[in-house]
């Protein structure tokens, strides 16, 4: 009834040898991917350099917003960080940022050491850990 799997667990662990993940790194001052001197984008170098990037971009995207992404990239309180003060507690928006991090499949916990609310932004101060290292970042979410 049930199939068969043939094979060595050892061959579904990762090995330390395989290459670290990347992603593209963004200007979030200009909104617009960063591009080298030679005209490709930029690819971030070493593994804190990728958690922080992927870290502030789940902060600064709203869940169910691009279709492309699951239901579990992304953060809800983004929509409502004009209001913070009277809709939303800052309880409520730190287990929410820290929920979004860890649900990515590289971040193994995060922690929101601290938060700083001015206007409509949000600056949080993190400790993240993943499966090949940790990192501490800042990272600024605002309203879009």
């Amino acid at each position: 009834m049930f199939p068969q799997l043939n094979g060595q667990e050892a061959g579904l662990i990762q090995s330390p040898d395989s290459p670290i993940p990347w992603t593209y790194r963004f200007d979030w001052q200009t909104r617009q991917w960063k591009q080298g001197p030679d005209g490709r984008y930029v690819r971030t170098a070493t593994y804190a350099e990728y958690l922080a990037e992927t870290a502030k971009k789940i902060l600064n995207t709203r869940r169910f917003r691009y279709a492309i992404y699951s239901e579990r990239y992304g953060v809800d309180f983004l929509s409502e960080i004009g209001r913070v003060k009277t809709g939303l507690s800052l309880a409520v928006i730190r287990t929410q940022a820290e929920e979004a991090l860890e649900a990515h499949s590289e971040i193994e916990r995060a922690q929101v050491v601290d938060m700083k609310i001015e206007n409509n932004r949000i600056t949080f101060y993190l400790e993240l850990l993943g499966s090949r290292g940790s990192t501490k970042t800042e990272v600024d979410a605002w309203q879009r």
